[in-house]
């Protein structure tokens, strides 16, 4: 008490070298009695003495008071005192580190965040004294510590791996206030449990919020976010995220910036945080999406604002999303990608139309999607594609948004592309050479085939209303390369030959599509089909490495390119986006460019005159039957309902009826039994061959390229041939085929009464088959009768029977 009494004394009357004599003595006492019972009372008056060298204000005092209390920090006591108080010194060194007047303002900060370093030491270490977790020592010791972490905030991008040690060098922390800040926010959180984390991090917040930290781009936050969670122990990081999430989901919608900057933060961290995120998984995951959703729908209200910000946070958003997706196992990425599936909006019921609102959600969450699918390696394609998942998919293949049909189709790219070929196939032109492409192809497995031959015709039959649907105008060409893009991949990936004679099935459908003169297609869309079809059968030949094939899809690309219409010209890797600009065009004579209009826009395609100009089905068969491989399917044409098909020609505003139509047919696709045929969507049949060159034939329906009817007389060395030549079993096999067909559109198409009165009419040939069948029974049954009775006659008892003489004694 003496030494207090005369520092006291010495400080008011301003002798600073008896000051310094009596602190000196004090703490030569400290380290020789630091073992003593008595310590405790000996700390008292210690301490009072740093109090009395604090309230100096002097920066000198100030920091020798500093000195001494971080020495007495450094002490362990074996006794603990109940009644010690630290409010003081917190306070203090708090007011300290946020000096802003003198000429010593760096040393001042720097003492004061010693000072609290000391008394997080000091509280931390022993349970029973002042707690320093208390909200009211919190809210002055945390804010002092950020206040002096933003002086180094122009460092932060130059010195990102300073969060990622725990404790720097004492050298390099050396009267530098920002870095001693930040080790003072590491050792705090250091020894923060997972009871004390939301008491810690409310103050943080509160922070960001008042300094407003959150702006783009959040660099300070990400910063302080990122050295908690490299301080903190690993199976607490959770609760980090979990706050974060729940300061989001409180901001009003109005601070749209504040709502980004959180965003963004939790895309920074959430790689270090993920891997013990565990069962709450889902849980973050859909606080996110109603996040996502609740932009949306803000976004679409009458009170929005701001809407180039609201698209921002949805994109900060979906990144997060993206990047939380990406640090997490397979598996745990599957399930993520079939809850936001499952989020997604549908049209289930054509008398439900989707709303507007959800219309958007549709096309935020599809984008959400793909960017989760990017971030997964596909292995199986049926441990990804569940029955629901890849419905979904399909039907918003065919939904009225376009751009919701497209980023459909590059989810399943993404999916489906397990070699990293779809950079190369994404926008394909004509290959001369399909080595050039330098593709990656690898047979596939059997669990794959499965999948494959389960799914492919609803796949398969998506894509034909997927090409049906795209639209004349700017996103036409998008279309019809999502389309391609899909069906090389299909190729390239699976390989097999069901899915190769599916595939060339599918491309005669959209060749008689193009063709069909009662769709309202214009003339860029049908030379569109037929070029999607001209590099798929390009691709697929050199790919199945079968001569005929290559020569005969050559062929054709060669005939189109020498006399048939310009758009209809592969062969120029460099294509024209607008054709009426003849800026960067070939030129012309005057009398020429008089016609280029016309060339574009009036002239017709002229693949109905032609048939060399088009890819015949007898020509494919005939190739691929040449190597062995099964083309009985290739025959089936690739059926489409008729009835949907009128309905769309039926109407001028043909777009919606299109969706509706098409949504449909899908549903009525997924549930097809396995009993019925699982090759089409209905018996309605069209032809796929190309019509003749004479207008007054009629379309030839049975696949057959040579007309009998035309044949000259029979002579009697035709007749030889015949009788010698050996039996065309393909052609039975047609005949069954169509006999079947004939059956099944019978039992199809017509209803009870009509089957009633084709199945039961009485007619003349009917009775005479009765009356006959009558006769032959009456005659069989009096010829029983006279057998019978005659077989009477002959039975003889035991003592008519005459024995061998060899039997009788």
């Amino acid at each position: 008490m003496y030494l207090v009494e005369r520092l006291s004394r010495d400080l008011s009357r301003q002798r600073i070298t008896q000051v310094t004599v009596a602190v000196d003595a004090m703490d030569q006492l400290l380290k020789s009695c630091h073992s003593s019972p008595s310590l405790n009372q000996f700390i008292e008056s210690y301490l009072k003495m740093v109090q009395k060298l604090l309230e100096t204000n002097d920066p000198d005092m100030e920091k020798l008071a500093t000195n001494l209390f971080v020495r007495f920090s450094t002490i362990e006591e074996n006794s603990p005192s109940y009644h010690r108080e630290y409010d003081f010194f917190i306070s203090k060194f708090s007011a300290m580190c946020h000096a802003s007047r003198g000429d010593q303002l760096k040393q001042q900060r720097y003492n004061g965040l010693r000072g609290l370093r000391g008394v997080i030491w000091k509280s931390v270490a022993d349970e029973l004294q002042t707690s320093i977790w208390e909200k009211q020592h919190l809210t002055k010791v945390i804010p002092s510590i950020l206040f002096n972490m933003q002086e180094g905030e122009d460092n932060i991008e130059d010195c990102p791996e300073q969060v990622e040690y725990p404790y720097p060098d004492e050298e390099a922390v050396n009267e530098e206030p920002h870095l001693l800040a930040l080790q003072c926010l590491r050792e705090l959180f250091g020894k923060c449990n997972f009871s004390m984390m939301k008491t810690v991090l409310d103050p943080i917040l509160k922070h960001c919020d008042l300094h407003r930290k959150w702006e783009p781009p959040a660099l300070f936050a990400t910063h302080v976010f990122k050295a908690i969670l490299y301080s903190i122990q690993s199976s607490n990081s959770f609760a980090v995220l979990q706050e974060l999430i729940y300061h989001l989901e409180n901001t009003p919608n109005a601070e749209v910036y504040v709502r980004i900057g959180i965003t963004t933060v939790l895309s920074n961290i959430v790689t270090i945080a993920v891997a013990t995120i565990g069962p709450l998984l889902l849980s973050i995951f859909n606080s996110l999406l109603k996040q996502l959703r609740a932009s949306v729908e803000y976004e679409n209200s009458v009170e929005r604002s701001n809407l180039s910000a609201e698209s921002q946070f949805q994109d900060a958003l979906i990144n997060t999303m993206g990047v939380f997706a990406s640090t997490l196992p397979d598996y745990q990425k599957v399930e993520i990608m079939m809850f936001t599936v499952g989020n997604i909006p549908t049209i289930q019921h054509e008398d439900r139309p989707l709303k507007a609102c959800d219309a958007f959600v549709q096309k935020v969450l599809m984008k959400t999607l793909l960017k989760i699918a990017t971030k997964y390696r596909t292995f199986y394609l049926s441990t990804v594609f569940s029955d629901s998942f890849l419905q979904t998919l399909l039907q918003l293949s065919v939904t009225q948004n376009p751009e919701v049909r497209v980023i459909s189709q590059k989810i399943l790219h993404t999916l489906f592309d397990r070699h990293s070929n779809l950079p190369k196939l994404e926008h394909l032109q004509y290959v001369e050479d399909v080595s050039d492409l330098q593709l990656s192809i690898e047979k596939c497995v059997r669990q794959d085939q499965l999948f494959m031959g389960k799914n492919i015709h609803v796949i398969l039959s998506t894509l034909f209303n997927f090409a049906r649907m795209s639209e004349t105008g700017e996103h036409l060409q998008r279309h019809l390369d999502t389309l391609l893009c899909t069906m090389c991949l299909i190729c390239v990936e699976i390989g097999h030959d069901m899915e190769v004679i599916e595939l060339f099935r599918l491309c005669f459908g959209l060749q008689h599509l193009a063709l069909d003169p009662e769709e309202s297609f214009s003339i860029k869309k049908r030379a569109g089909l037929h070029n999607v079809v001209a590099k798929y059968m390009n691709l697929s030949s050199q790919l199945l490495a079968i001569p005929m094939l290559c020569q005969h899809v050559h062929g054709v690309i060669q005939q189109r390119a020498q006399k048939g219409h310009n758009l209809l010209n592969i062969l120029n890797d460099k294509l024209v986006s607008d054709p009426l600009d003849v800026a960067n065009s070939t030129p012309k004579a005057p009398i020429a460019q008089m016609d280029s209009e016309d060339d574009y826009t009036a002239r017709p395609l002229g693949l109905e005159n032609d048939s060399s100009l088009l890819f015949h089905v007898n020509d494919v068969a005939e190739a691929l039957k040449s190597s062995n491989k099964n083309v009985d399917m290739l025959f089936n044409p690739f059926e489409v309902n008729k009835k949907d098909g009128e309905s769309h020609r039926g109407h001028k505003k043909r777009s919606t009826e299109e969706h509706k139509d098409s949504e449909r047919v899908l549903e009525r696709t997924m549930t097809i039994e396995n009993e019925e045929d699982d090759r089409s969507l209905s018996l309605d049949s069209f032809d796929w061959t190309p019509p003749d060159t004479d207008d007054d034939k009629p379309d030839n329906l049975s696949w057959c390229q040579k007309l009998y009817d035309e044949q000259e007389d029979v002579t009697l060395d035709q007749l030889r041939n015949i009788v010698n030549c050996e039996p065309d079993c393909s052609e039975e096999t047609k005949k069954d085929q169509e006999k079947s067909r004939d059956i099944l559109s019978m039992f199809r198409n017509k209803n009870a009464q009509e089957l009633s009165d084709v199945l039961y009419k009485a007619k003349e040939s009917d009775d005479n088959t009765n009356s006959l069948i009558k006769d032959l029974m009456k005659e069989h049954v009096e010829w029983l009768n006279s057998h019978e009775s005659a077989r009477a006659n002959l039975i003889q008892s035991i003592d008519d029977i005459e024995f061998p003489k060899s039997f009788v004694n």
